[in-house]
């Protein structure tokens, strides 16, 4: 158990933040700070990405609301230099705020700060530890998941535990409704957490390492359905990628992609890919195990469509007995 000296936090005192995220998640909780009693002096997000076709630069969702608040915003491609240390040492901030950044932290950032670094984590700590700890407990089917904040050290989630809270996660639940919930419940934690500070009554709990998994990095090529896998482990995929990098196959040429399907538990002897049928009611496609029973989908570039509305135009492309690859 470790507790700061209260002298590093006077009663009433306005906690002064350095704000570090980039997604829609990490915005969330930054809004929730900005209408808080605390103050945030800056925001540190990941550089501008560009639309490949005209080049137009993509803000993420944490500089866009910095700005609208006029918020300082820094860009760095590394927080590894003295350039943008300096910067940082020079705002007299109290703590930095890590939420989504996607950036790693040096040893000297975590050191820079009278109350350190504390990152907002989608996870129960130490499971799913690593950027993309939504979409892999989906997809190993958890059913729950939660909130870690922690004391960030020099590894990767790897810091003690100030604050965690669970969650449920429903059947039916996608990333971006798991997301919502997650915010929620980000959000009334890491309020709790800075009042702690103010109290000076936090504690840490140290990551048990047996119960360590780990949460790699999503990638576009991911979200392609092998039709090889388990019906189950596929009707996950198309939830955990929902909205990215969303799950698709390929039939006459065309990506077509899936929003929305449920699992037939059907024993037979056709092959994998295979279709069965296709009507109102969905596109069964057998798989290693169980019937992937297709509701929505999309052909890139056009709307998402319900199943009949899709067939209506596309029908001869799903002959049963066809197989897809």
């Amino acid at each position: 158990m470790i507790y700061y000296s209260k002298k590093n936090i006077k009663k009433n005192k306005k906690i002064k933040i350095i704000f570090a995220g980039t997604p829609n998640f990490a915005s969330a909780h930054l809004h929730a700070l900005l209408i808080s009693r605390h103050q945030v002096v800056a925001v540190l997000t990941k550089p501008d990405s560009y639309f490949s076709r005209n080049k137009k630069k993509i803000f993420s969702p944490v500089k866009t609301l910095a700005q609208q608040n006029c918020i300082p915003v820094f860009q760095p491609i590394t927080l590894n230099n003295t350039e943008i240390q300096n910067i940082l040492k020079k705002l007299n901030a109290d703590i930095m705020l890590v939420v989504a950044y996607g950036i790693i932290l040096p040893e000297n950032i975590l050191n820079l700060f009278p109350l350190g670094c504390i990152n907002i984590h989608a996870s129960l700590l130490p499971r799913w530890r690593g950027p993309a700890p939504i979409q892999w407990a989906i997809l190993n089917g958890d059913k729950k998941t939660g909130i870690s904040i922690i004391k960030m050290d020099k590894g990767i989630d790897t810091g003690k535990i100030l604050y965690s809270t669970s969650c449920s996660i429903s059947l039916n639940d996608t990333y971006s409704s798991l997301e919502k919930k997650l915010i929620k419940i980000g959000i009334q934690t890491i309020l709790i957490v800075l009042n702690q500070y103010f109290l000076n009554t936090y504690k840490y709990t140290i990551q048990d390492n047996i119960s360590v998994t780990y949460a790699n990095k999503i990638k576009k090529e991911q979200g392609k359905l092998n039709w090889n896998n388990h019906a189950i482990k596929l009707e996950r995929s198309i939830r955990a990628f929902n909205p990215w990098p969303t799950a698709f196959f390929i039939i006459h040429n065309k990506l077509i992609k899936v929003w929305e399907a449920n699992v037939i538990y059907n024993s037979n002897k056709k092959k994998a890919g295979e279709i069965i049928l296709a009507n109102k009611n969905g596109i069964q496609i057998n798989t290693k195990n169980g019937i992937l029973n297709i509701t929505k989908l999309q052909i890139s570039g056009k709307k998402i469509m319900s199943v009949l509305d899709f067939l209506n135009s596309k029908k001869e492309w799903f002959v049963p007995g066809k197989v897809l690859n």
